[in-house]
């Protein structure tokens, strides 16, 4: 079914991201052609109009990226928003042995987070590096100050972020520096010799979306100076999973995995998968095959060696059908016989691929782990099987045995669960700040509410505004949403294709929400449809398919007010991606689209006309009105260069006649969202695949204000017009905010020691008055605003002594249910107020 309204979570593989090839030039996409699944969203707007992405583009623009990090604003402080009770995607648990209070995490998109005392707190650790994305953590066991990272999810999924190689740190994540393999793509696994910290193994897989010689094993012996092909099978065969001998070092299995990706189709399956096995460190291998598979399509295979017995080994092969194979071995590979008794079909549904992890617990040989969708567990070598994953969230990617404590820690979409009764129940650790979001909005009037959508972990709301206290309140992957600003008990929340859903209770305990997109449910839908509201109208709503829909009565009734506004087509490709309304004229609307149009009514929805001339033919990611200026408006593109620059920032100041790039000096990677300082449009933040920018001077210089806060994938920018807080919200690092009025005019206590004026709101009775407190000689221009950045009108003071004046406003709010901004412009200074 193309769209279904779910109402628990669900498992939802998000979508395989880019990858690249080496050729000098690549065709584009048959638009017409395209046929459309949940994984291919988040890779389809990275590499649209091509098939591909330039490995060595993504590189170097990346790096690039890195350096504005490494240049930035240090003291910009940016704040946790949360959620940390939500969870996110875990690639990766790791332990010092003998520690158990030290736990390291990869996550998907989130970097390397440390625990020091066994979960109750977390920090960041993965910071300075160009990509986040995390594919395997290893800890060397001489040595526990000394790990390695390799980036690159291997999970083939969502948005599996491009690696940038391997990475070491000689300081338990204090510091990083690059260790090589910048071309592996993406990292399965990194063993540490355990008698010999200067050998190092890797699996690597290569890219995605092309052919290419890096897959395979690799060997350091110098600790990661430089590295070693040790086995290749072929340029679509990747390296997915690697063990160790826990006795014998020389002795290693290797586990290959044939997949090969395009824009529209995946190869999962293929006779070059298999196991191979060395006894001599990597210089030589042989494939192992009694018992196993033969020469048939097989899919990823899942390796674990038995700590207490390690002649015994236990293999996971994905196969067609949604069929899950267990073999076992107990002579170290000679012979194999399946053990599964054909207990674990359908446990990684269709997307077996998405997870392929098999651990035997390090002190009973006998009791094995199967993680896929969902997750099982035998005690008796594979003679029956029960599930244990039963109150813990789907999609499962990591576990780690603590032989000091007894507990087992597993990692999935939903985050960090651990069991002391080996799998019989399990607790989540519920402060994580790893939560993926697609979509964000917040209360004009109180920042306490706010609500997103998120990667396979619902549509999520808090009205605490605590990073602990947020709640499920719409099932599926979460997308788009957002909260009526007149009257915020009514909020609009969607899960996948279009599944849209409104409150008229969305702040009470327990609201709910209503599915209300019946009318559209046939049409053309991107995986994250745009809606829209009306800023100063409390009725209108907008929505995006192919076409707009409009509703004049908060969603309880749609007419459809434009015809296609794609290249057309029959799949979902060719569907909106982005809405917006001007908050200065309600007539004004603009709708952008996943193949690179955009258009704009002047009459409240009903006439379109196309706007795209002199933008590049790329993915649009957002439009928006200017605060200040009705005839101009902004577009943000995704995707990465191929031969031609590519700027990803455009401004019109003529309703899209024209467009100029403001693109300045940002590293030419995907722009994700965009906000305009509604006081003063020179000032305009975006957010990147790489973190947060903002320019000064309408765009020709950038820098990044990403400060203290991760350099993370930023999907969603709001400024909070009460407190002049901006909001980002990111994809693995949950949500942070930042106080405007720092960047904007530095330290607050520095302000305060070097006022001349100050402003404060006088009321008598119904009557409204500015009072201006004046320590100099000055005129002042009195702005006033809406909370949604339309400006309501402009007076001035005239010239004040040193003396105290009032003004009366009282007219403004006359006219006004919420409440108003009064900018003070003085001779060198201004102040805003705020009022209702």
């Amino acid at each position: 079914m193309k769209k279904a309204l779910l109402f628990i979570p669900v498992p939802i593989i998000l979508l395989i991201f880019l990858l690249s090839n080496l050729q000098e030039s690549t065709p584009k996409i048959n638009k017409q052609s395209i046929v459309k699944g949940p994984s291919d969203w988040m890779s389809q707007q990275r590499m649209y109009p091509y098939d591909e992405i330039k490995q060595d583009v993504y590189l170097s623009e990346m790096k690039k990226a890195n350096q504005h990090y490494a240049n930035r604003n240090g003291e910009i402080e940016w704040e946790f928003v949360g959620p940390t009770n939500i969870g996110g995607r875990i690639t990766d648990i790791e332990m010092p042995a003998g520690q158990s209070l030290v736990i390291y995490i990869g996550g998907a998109s989130g970097g390397v987070l440390k625990t020091e005392d066994a979960g109750s707190s977390w920090e960041q650790k993965f910071t300075g590096v160009p990509t986040i994305s995390i594919g395997d953590i290893a800890i060397d066991p001489k040595d526990p100050d000394i790990l390695y990272v390799g980036t690159g999810e291997a999970n083939a999924s969502s948005y599996s972020f491009l690696g940038s190689g391997i990475y070491k740190s000689l300081d338990g994540g204090n510091s990083w520096q690059y260790s090589g393999l910048e071309e592996s793509a993406y990292i399965g696994r990194i063993i540490v010799d355990h008698t010999n910290s200067q050998r190092v193994f890797t699996a690597a897989c290569g890219t995605l979306f092309s052919q290419n010689e890096t897959r395979g094993i690799y060997r350091t012996d110098d600790g990661g100076e430089n590295w070693e092909q040790v086995l290749s099978v072929s340029d679509s065969t990747a390296a997915i999973d690697l063990v160790q001998h826990p006795t014998d070092p020389n002795i290693l299995y290797a586990a290959f995995w044939e997949r090969e990706r395009g824009l529209t189709w995946r190869k999962s399956f293929g006779p070059s998968s298999g196991i191979w096995k060395t006894t001599d460190g990597g210089d030589n291998w042989v494939e192992l095959s009694n018992g196993l598979p033969g020469d048939t399509d097989k899919g990823r295979i899942g390796l674990t060696i038995s700590v207490s017995n390690p002649d015994v080994l236990y293999a996971m092969y994905d196969m067609p059908s949604q069929t899950m194979y267990v073999y076992k071995t107990i002579d170290g590979g000679a012979s194999w016989q399946r053990v599964d008794n054909n207990y674990l079909h359908g446990m990684g549904s269709s997307f077996a691929w998405y997870f392929g992890q098999i651990r035997v617990d390090p002190t009973d040989e006998n009791r094995v782990y199967t993680l896929g969708q969902i997750m099982f567990r035998t005690n008796n070598s594979g003679d029956n099987w029960s599930q244990i994953d039963n109150n813990v969230h789907v999609d499962h990617h990591a576990m780690f045995f603590d032989q000091e404590s007894g507990i087992v820690y597993l990692g999935n979409d939903g985050g960090l669960y651990r069991s002391s009764n080996n799998g019989n129940s399990w607790t989540k650790i519920n402060n994580l700040p790893l939560t993926q979001f697609y979509g964000f909005d917040i209360s004009n009037t109180d920042p306490d509410f706010m609500i997103g959508g998120t990667q396979d972990n619902n549509s999520i709301r808090t009205i605490g505004g605590n990073t602990m206290n947020w709640q499920v309140v719409w099932g599926g992957d979460g997308m788009q949403c957002a909260i009526n600003q007149q009257d915020n008990d009514i909020a609009y929340v969607e899960s996948q294709w279009g599944g849209l859903g409104r409150s008229f209770n969305a702040t009470s305990t327990w609201p709910s929400f209503d599915y209300i997109a019946d009318a559209m449910y046939n049409d053309r839908t991107n995986w994250s449809a745009p809606i829209a509201l009306t800023p100063e109208n409390d009725q209108v709503v907008y929505f995006g398919t192919y076409r707009v829909w409009k509703s004049t009565q908060n969603g309880s009734s749609w007419s459809a007010v434009s015809e296609d506004l794609t290249d057309g087509g029959s799949n979902s490709f060719n569907t909106l991606t982005t809405l917006a309304v001007s908050p200065l004229n309600e007539n004004y609307v603009l709708a952008g689209s996943a193949d690179g149009n955009v258009h704009i009514s002047l009459d409240a929805g009903f006439g379109w006309n196309s706007i795209s001339d002199g933008l590049p033919d790329r993915w649009i990611t957002r439009v928006a009105f200017d605060p200040i200026d009705e005839e101009t408006i902004y577009v943000t593109v995704s995707g990465f260069r191929w031969d031609e620059a590519l700027p990803h920032v455009y401004k019109s100041t003529n309703l899209g006649d024209s467009w100029i790039e403001i693109s300045g000096d940002l590293p030419e990677i995907p722009i994700n969202t965009i906000v305009i300082n509604p006081t003063n449009n020179e000032e305009l933040i975006v957010g990147t695949d790489a973190g947060t920018y903002i320019t000064h001077n309408g765009g020709a210089n950038w820098e990044s204000m990403s400060g203290n806060m991760p350099q993370t994938p930023i999907v969603s920018l709001r400024i909070n017009p009460l407190t002049n807080w901006l909001y980002a919200a990111t994809y693995g690092n949950s949500i942070y905010k930042v106080d405007l009025d720092d960047l904007y005019v530095g330290n607050k206590e520095q302000i305060a020691s070097s006022q001349n004026f100050d402003t404060k709101m006088v009321y008598n009775g119904s009557s409204k008055y500015i009072l201006i407190e004046n320590n100099e000689p000055q005129s002042f221009q009195i702005n006033v605003f809406s909370l949604s950045g339309r400006k309501l009108g402009t007076f001035s003071s005239g010239l004040l002594q040193v003396e105290k004046a009032q003004f009366d406003v009282t007219k403004y709010f006359e006219t006004s249910k919420e409440m108003l901004l009064f900018e003070i412009v003085g001779k060198s200074q201004s102040q805003t107020l705020k009022a209702i």
